[in-house]
């Protein structure tokens, strides 16, 4: 854990609320450090005055003053093959077979020169 002070505030209605007395609006359903330096200015003495009897008191029925930090959970990568058409997998039951069929590799001329001998019905 870090030695850093937080003040976790959670908004926990389906509206964004507004703290007068801070100056500040938390978005809906979202956490924030309230003492984080990169993103507020505010002092732990403006904090607490306000959770004891300012706005965040006042709303508190809307916004929870959390006393642990949120754990953030880790994204899940998903690893892909770049020239593979579907995501590889450690363990499948089906296999992928690329197979050549020499049929198939015609020039564009040859196929072009086919292409019109059935359309003029030859």
């Amino acid at each position: 854990m870090n030695n850093k002070k937080s003040f976790w505030v959670t908004n926990i209605s389906k509206m964004n609320v507004s703290l007068t007395d801070l100056n500040l609006t938390i978005k809906t359903m979202t956490t924030v450090n309230l003492l984080d330096q990169k993103h507020y200015s505010f002092t732990e003495n403006e904090l607490k005055k306000s959770a004891e009897s300012g706005s965040i008191f006042k709303k508190r029925d809307r916004v929870v003053v959390r006393k642990v930090e949120p754990k953030l959970s880790q994204p899940h990568h998903i690893l892909i093959e770049e020239d593979c058409s579907m995501p590889s997998r450690e363990r499948s039951l089906v296999s992928v077979k690329q197979e050549k069929y020499e049929e198939l590799n015609i020039s564009d001329e040859s196929f072009a020169s086919e292409m019109a001998d059935l359309e003029n019905g030859e």
